[in-house]
């Protein structure tokens, strides 16, 4: 079953195009978007310690991060695309 976790990082782990390398090469992340700083929504079959563990492999030691799943109880100012992803645990339509 898809879930959706936040994964929250310093900047010591990483840029944010490093960080994006790393998510881009992790075939069990489905899907993800980003808009906050140092943070990424990602959709995947697996779970937390799964994908702490690539991160850590892939990332490091260099800095601190979190992967935690987005249950039901979530709200906030966020653009409808990214609410799509939360809500529907996909990607969008590209818009035209």
């Amino acid at each position: 079953m898809k879930k959706v976790y936040i994964f929250i990082y310093t900047g010591r782990v990483g840029t944010r195009e490093e960080v994006k390398d790393v998510i881009d090469s992790i075939p069990e992340i489905i899907a993800w978007r980003s808009e906050i700083p140092h943070s990424f929504y990602i959709v995947s079959e697996s779970n937390a310690d799964f994908l702490a563990d690539i991160f850590l492999q892939r990332l490091g030691k260099k800095g601190l991060f979190l992967v935690s799943e987005i249950s039901n109880n979530y709200q906030g100012w966020l653009p409808k695309r990214t609410w799509h992803l939360l809500n529907k645990k996909e990607l969008p339509p590209k818009e035209k």
